[in-house]
């Protein structure tokens, strides 16, 4: 039709009318935003913005005037305005259709609803929004705000964020934690790389809270390809952690490797291995105490069909030699999402347990 446009812009479908750039900005009205997993070309997509005007601005943002949010032809919600940040080092993982809640589901936390949202304030900062909300757990959000630095990021903010101990999900609460990590560097022109990390902030897990404060730094390279589909790589590192709680200091130096490879066209297999070599003192967290010193993790994956797979994943106590869990998982292609049911046989007690899950491919 006269005055109307669509097509693509990786990994984005948009159709619209009286499409503009000057070489600054892009500007398109009475728009329609969905991506490539969710674009059905006889039917409506799985979901979609749509939005009375559309700018985009390059490396910076999307700014949509009166937006809707639909999953099929049902309006979840409608905003006067939505800018969403597309700056930063996201590694290719901007989604406009972040805001959108989606399920998700674990057998300790309920069903819950995800969904986040990020404002750009300034030259290279913004302000971020992450909500979690379960029917057992509540609700865990992340806020706060991250600065982008030439080298890395530097981030201040608030977080209730979980880890599994023993079986069970655990939460911890940290409050004003304030962070900076590096980006991955080479070192030189070698394969070789190297990153840092380093965090001061108060921790609060039921009882247990204090100031933690933590660095880590870690090597690693550029993966081996031993043969087509196969790669080796190995990684090392160390981290030290000083905990206000208890006045007590982990110093825990680490290593490991990671060996993928497909066997044919349907069968994947994978081996990993890693060794923490802790101190006398393990976190009084639960959250990031380490229950396997000496980790062992094979396994492998077969393709039913085009949509359909299957997987078994094996976790070795390598310091008893005892296996601790196998994780059974059937996967599904469901066009825009996967789902995942997972099936854990625990060896060391007799907590097993059925989980589901959907992740949204463009989320």
């Amino acid at each position: 039709d006269a005055g109307h446009t669509q097509g693509w812009s990786d990994p984005y479908y948009v159709k619209g009318q009286n499409l503009s750039y000057d070489g600054q900005t892009g500007s398109i009205e009475k728009g329609m935003i969905t991506s490539k997993h969710a674009m059905a070309f006889k039917h409506t997509p799985d979901y979609r913005i749509e939005g009375e005007d559309i700018k985009i601005y390059p490396g910076d943002k999307v700014v949509i005037q009166h937006p809707s949010f639909y999953i099929k032809n049902f309006k979840l919600f409608s905003l006067k305005s939505y800018t969403k940040s597309i700056r930063g080092d996201k590694q290719g993982k901007v989604s406009a259709f972040s805001i959108m809640p989606r399920p998700i589901y674990n057998s300790d936390d309920g069903i819950g609803l995800r969904g986040n949202a990020e404002i750009p304030l300034g030259k290279s900062g913004e302000a971020y929004f992450d909500y979690k909300w379960y029917s057992k757990a509540g609700f865990k959000p992340q806020i706060g705000y991250r600065y982008f630095l030439p080298w890395g990021t530097a981030s201040i903010g608030y977080s209730k964020v979980s880890n599994e101990y023993n079986d069970e999900t655990v939460w911890v609460e940290k409050i004003g934690e304030l962070r900076l990590d590096t980006h991955t560097y080479h070192i030189g022109k070698s394969p070789f790389t190297a990153r840092g990390e380093t965090s001061i902030g108060y921790w609060k897990e039921g009882s247990v809270k204090g100031v933690h404060k933590d660095y880590k730094v870690e090597v690693s390279h550029d993966p081996i390809n031993l043969w087509k589909d196969g790669t080796l790589r190995f990684f090392g590192g160390y981290q030290r952690d000083y905990y206000g709680y208890d006045k007590s200091i982990r110093s825990m130096p680490y290593w490991g490797a990671q060996f993928r490879t497909a066997v044919g066209p349907r069968v994947n297999a994978w081996v990993s291995y890693n060794q923490r070599n802790i101190s006398y003192n393990n976190s009084p967290y639960r959250f990031d105490s380490t229950e396997l010193p000496k980790e062992l993790i094979y396994g492998g994956s077969f393709k039913l069909t085009r949509l359909d797979d299957i997987s078994v994943s094996v976790k070795q106590n390598m310091m008893s030699g005892d296996v601790d869990s196998i994780y059974y998982t059937y996967h599904r292609d469901l066009h825009s999402f996967d789902m995942y049911l997972t099936y854990k046989d625990s060896h060391k007690n007799n907590n097993n347990q059925w989980k589901i899950k959907f992740v949204g491919k463009d989320f």
